[in-house]
């Protein structure tokens, strides 16, 4: 039991969209990894795998009132990869800090920063985005056809091409 007379209880706040730990401080080059900006749509990456559990920002969020994050690749991609829900405790690992049963998401950017990025060699326009993301939906359902029809047969290569 704790005494809290003459103390407030606030509520931990819940950072839905963060990048701590994925570019961790200082900002330097080997820190920046939130990015994986080989291809336009990189969804079978993961935060997790670029997080820093010792990034020294991560006592300034607790500070600020912050015990969970959503930790998430950047906004250079369309598709970026997977994020991964983390609780912001003393750790050696990521494994340690992630909320248990929460599930992951999802990260997806759309406008100027595929854009920038990808002036040269990918999406330029707000329309090239949007048949980036067509194509990649397209791919993706392409995909889970195949491993349907393995699950179903047991026969052939679902990851052919």
């Amino acid at each position: 039991m704790v005494d809290g007379t003459g103390k407030f209880v606030t509520p931990g706040i819940i950072d839905d969209h963060s990048h701590l730990g994925v570019y961790a401080a200082p900002g330097t080059w080997a820190e920046s990894d939130g990015n994986e900006a080989t291809s336009p749509v990189t969804a079978n990456v993961w935060a997790e795998h670029s997080f820093w559990p010792q990034d020294p920002e991560i006592p300034l969020a607790i500070a600020g009132g912050i015990t969970v994050i959503q930790a998430l690749p950047g906004s250079a991609n369309l598709i970026g990869g997977r994020s991964a829900t983390l609780r912001l405790i003393p750790a050696r690992s990521v494994q340690e800090m992630k909320y248990p049963g929460a599930p992951y998401g999802l990260k997806m950017a759309c406008g100027e920063n595929p854009k920038r990025v990808y002036q040269r060699s990918g999406p330029s326009t707000r329309m090239g985005n949007m048949a980036g993301y067509r194509a990649a939906f397209i791919d993706a359902e392409q995909y889970r056809r195949k491993w349907d029809n393995w699950l179903k047969n047991k026969s052939g290569d679902p990851t052919a091409a």
